[in-house]
């Protein structure tokens, strides 16, 4: 329309309002109610003073402003969730009119590419992903993205398959949840989608890249991932792989069958260690 976009940018909230600031949800889904229904209640607001904007009332500080219609100007490099900067791009300009604060304000940052980044943007796109795949498939149990693909391109998930194959369905659906998941393992669920040695487990005694591997080319990827990068520019385009690391529905004897301690479930580890020797041992140390 060729008009200044009014917008205000929040600093310091809470944590679930975080959280519900990276949700992944439909473009009419407003963030704020789901910060509500985190919270268990309305999330309490303010009206901006320059505009009819909505904000966290007990946000620490709200800067107040315009996105300016029509005009560019170079910005970056950042540094990104993939841990590797982003090219310097021509984009948007703000212009502030007003700032309003808290007394004695906190000013909240987050460091680029580290726990905080990774975790705020994974939680959220882990229920929306989870959410959709049960939607189609009821025995997927849990869908985790690892930490090892960035929280963001590497993806696992607990199925109690059914049926010979479904993991293959649910990998085409996982990709289709959000483009950026590049690549998808399906566990059966006697795995800890959780723990990435059991999954690496998980591949390494019931996966043969002959039969259960799933690779879709050309796919719409992150923009953000520097292997995508063709011809000195990265545009996204990203190669996606699947991989069925479930056991089959039926096998002789106990090809399949985890080594287990008769017992080890039943075990309480904080009754059966003796603290005493390890007290006495820091005691030495200590002196």
């Amino acid at each position: 329309m060729g008009q200044d976009l009014p917008l205000a940018i929040v600093i310091g909230v809470d944590p679930l309002t975080l959280l519900a600031s990276q949700a992944v949800a439909p473009i009419d889904t407003d963030e704020l109610e789901i910060a509500g229904s985190l919270h268990g209640a309305p999330l309490e607001v303010v009206k901006c003073l320059g505009s009819e904007i909505r904000v966290p009332a007990n946000a620490e500080i709200v800067i107040e402003g315009r996105v300016l219609a029509r005009v560019r100007e170079m910005e970056g490099p950042f540094g990104e969730f993939p841990r590797t900067y982003s090219p310097a791009e021509e984009r948007q300009v703000i212009a502030v009119d007003r700032v309003t604060h808290r007394h004695n304000p906190i000013f909240h940052t987050i460091v680029p590419a580290e726990l905080d980044h990774l975790m705020l943007g994974a939680i959220p796109r882990e229920a929306t992903i989870l959410g959709l795949l049960q939607r189609s498939f009821p025995g997927v149990l849990d869908a985790h993205l690892a930490l090892g693909g960035t929280c963001r391109y590497h993806l696992y998930v607990k199925l109690k398959k059914r049926r010979e194959n479904e993991a293959k369905n649910v990998i085409m659906a996982a990709f289709g949840a959000h483009f950026d998941v590049k690549q998808v393992i399906v566990v059966d669920d006697d795995v800890d989608v959780h723990n990435p040695t059991e999954v690496e487990w998980a591949v390494a005694t019931r996966f043969q890249a002959d039969r259960d591997l799933l690779v879709v080319a050309g796919a719409q990827g992150s923009p953000l991932d520097p292997s995508t990068t063709l011809d000195g520019r990265t545009d996204g385009t990203s190669a996606k792989m699947g991989l069925d690391a479930t056991r089959p529905l039926q096998y002789e004897g106990h090809t399949f069958t985890r080594v287990r301690i008769p017992g080890e479930e039943r075990v309480d580890l904080a009754l059966a260690i003796d603290p005493a020797p390890q007290d006495k041992l820091r005691t030495l140390l200590t002196d």
